[in-house]
């Protein structure tokens, strides 16, 4: 608004209040509705225009008085239906005000006061009207002249002389007046407001108490509270902008936050340059990518030397690793595959669990599959305490019906029952989840091998032929040949009755480890039963792959195992499926390799198979 125009509408509002003084005077008989100090007190001279600041102080006076006089005439019924508006509910606190008492307060009405007309609010409820100012106080906003008092309080508003409070939360300056939606945290907010005692009141600013002439009411009252309503909007406005920018420039400061670390709790996917997903046992690419992060399972097999009906035992040509450990008797097996949902229809024949067995199939976070266990009696741990107290989850076959859905009997080899049975693997996945175990790997405890992009050789020990002992208690030894037009490893200890075992491995992977050897007394009636146990405490260990052989050390740490070369640095594998052989370095284990024999006779000794 230009400066003119306020210089207008001021003219206008002085002519007026000195039109209403002279009429005040001849109603000095009567009370006024609140204390108004009838001494004038001149405006300082600054010797500046009159600022919006000076403006807004002298309209808010002038309509204050203006609307004391208008109590004391009742509106005609037609104009105060045009005007009311309801009054809103009183907020639980009293606004924010600076009261000022006269020293002569009025003496109180007889009569009850005429219902007061209500402004209406703008269009778009900028201002909210609290009619609360206590009786025979005069309350007083005003920024002309006199130094701030700053207040503090939870909720404040403005209010004007009449005793009435603006609320000006709509553009976010003061939130008082409104009990609506208060936030759960809120910081005090400081608001000025500057107080002139009632005698430094211009006498020109304010109207006159007496009522008007009748001719007066509508016409004054409709300009005046568009002067003021127009003001307002305008002044809200810039402070609303004003706010707002600096409120939002705080808010816009970027914080830095820095994530929280927290450790996988599933396994990664190990992916190729090319983008396919490897399989996280053999590092062969093409691996099932619903499969990813899932837990392999591990499925408990014989290897007992003097039954050839056994071989080749019925998947062993499609598991991702064969591991080969020494029993009471001769060698057991655990066939691992990293996707529980894609293995073969018939896996067997299954045997009973065995304590070395469980562990080492916890290096890979294995769902243990077996039919049958041993049990603890006198010194001997068997695997029935290994399952208890080591929490692992496990399949016992046995405990299932034998109608082929997931355990069935295979008899077209043998008849003897307990080289029979085998897990239907088309429905392990199933079964596995029916157990309700849980089906996300461990990164925490999931031994994940690093691979060679391409093959290559490992070491410069030559490796045409690998064999290995497992104890020189044990009557199986083993013996791979490589193949150098495949580049794999061949062996024909799986074959037996004519039934050949297409086997081949990329890696030949041989562990010695201590072990001990425990008799359990009373076994079945007046036999006792030696069983071999393992104590993983790592060791030596042979890599054989492309043709060559490196002597390397093995361990396990952090649940996992662990493959060092001679310089203490991880090795790595070439892609392709695992043979590991498990045996004793305390009695009388042993590896070579054609060049590198590590002990004589393990390079004399024949495959007993």
């Amino acid at each position: 608004m230009a400066n003119n125009e306020l210089d207008e509408i001021l003219a206008e509002i002085r002519r007026k209040a000195q039109e209403n003084e002279t009429a005040q005077k001849a109603a000095e008989a009567e009370a006024l509705p609140v204390d108004v100090v009838e001494e004038p007190v001149p405006r300082p001279a600054s010797g500046r225009e009159e600022s919006a600041d000076d403006i807004f102080g002298d309209i808010l006076r002038a309509v204050s008085l203006s609307e004391a006089k208008k109590e004391e005439t009742p509106l005609p019924e037609e104009q105060s239906e045009q005007h009311a508006v309801p009054e809103p509910p009183k907020p639980e606190e009293e606004p924010l005000r600076i009261t000022l008492t006269p020293d002569e307060p009025a003496e109180p009405q007889e009569a009850p006061a005429p219902e007061k007309p209500s402004i209406p609010e703008s269009p778009e409820s900028m201002f909210t009207i609290v009619e609360d100012a206590p009786e025979g106080k005069t309350e007083v906003l005003d920024r002309d002249g006199a130094p701030d008092d700053v207040l503090v309080a939870k909720e404040e508003s403005v209010v004007l002389p009449d005793g009435k409070a603006f609320d000006t939360a709509a553009f976010g300056l003061i939130t008082g007046g409104r009990q609506e939606e208060e936030p759960e945290e809120s910081e005090e907010k400081t608001v000025a407001v500057s107080s002139v005692p009632a005698e430094e009141v211009p006498a020109e600013d304010e109207p006159a108490e007496d009522e008007p002439a009748e001719d007066e009411p509508k016409k004054n009252g409709k300009k005046i509270l568009a002067i003021v309503l127009a003001c307002f909007i305008i002044i809200a406005a810039l402070v609303g902008v004003y706010f707002g920018f600096f409120h939002n420039k705080e808010q816009e400061e970027p914080t830095e936050t820095k994530p929280a670390v927290t450790e996988a709790a599933t396994v990664a996917p190990v992916t190729e340059k090319t983008g396919g997903i490897l399989n996280p046992l053999t590092g062969e690419p093409g691996y099932n990518e619903a499969a990813v992060g899932k837990r392999p399972v591990a499925v408990v097999v014989e290897n007992e030397y003097s039954t050839s009906a056994i071989r080749p035992q019925w998947g062993i040509e499609e598991a991702d690793i064969v591991m080969e450990a020494e029993t009471e008797f001769s060698t057991r097996m655990l066939f691992f595959w990293a996707d529980y949902t894609a293995l073969p229809d018939e896996i067997g024949p299954t045997r009973s669990a065995r304590p070395p067995f469980i562990r080492f199939s916890q290096l890979f976070d294995s769902v243990f599959i077996h039919a049958g266990l041993s049990h603890s009696k006198g010194n001997y741990v068997g695997a029935d305490s290994v399952f208890e107290n080591e929490n692992i989850d496990h399949i016992n076959l046995l405990s299932l019906e034998e109608n082929g859905t997931y355990f069935g009997r295979d008899k077209s080899r043998t008849s003897t029952i307990e080289h029979t049975g085998y897990l239907n693997g088309a429905n392990a996945a199933q079964l596995i989840e029916k157990q309700g175990f849980r089906t996300d790997a461990d990164a925490n405890r999931f031994t994940q091998f690093e691979f060679n992009e391409k093959a290559a050789a490992t070491g410069n020990q030559d490796a045409k032929t690998v064999r290995f002992t497992w104890s020189d208690r044990c009557p199986k030894n083993a013996k791979f040949t490589y193949i150098d037009s495949e580049g794999i490893y061949r062996t024909s200890d799986f074959d037996a009755g004519g039934r050949e075992a297409d086997l081949q491995f990329e890696t030949i992977l041989l562990l010695l480890d201590e072990t001990e050897y425990i008799v359990k007394e009373n076994y079945k009636g007046s036999q006792s039963e030696t069983y071999c146990d393992y104590h993983l405490a790592g060791g030596k260990a042979l890599l054989a792959t492309e043709g060559k052989a490196q002597e390397i050390t093995w361990d396990v740490e952090n649940n996992k195992l662990v493959l060092k070369d001679e310089k203490g640095e991880t090795v790595k594998l070439n892609p392709g499926k695992i043979y590991i052989g498990y045996g004793s370095s305390n009695h009388g284990g042993s590896y070579a390799a054609e060049g590198a024999n590590t002990d004589s006779a393990a390079s004399d000794s024949d495959d007993n198979n």
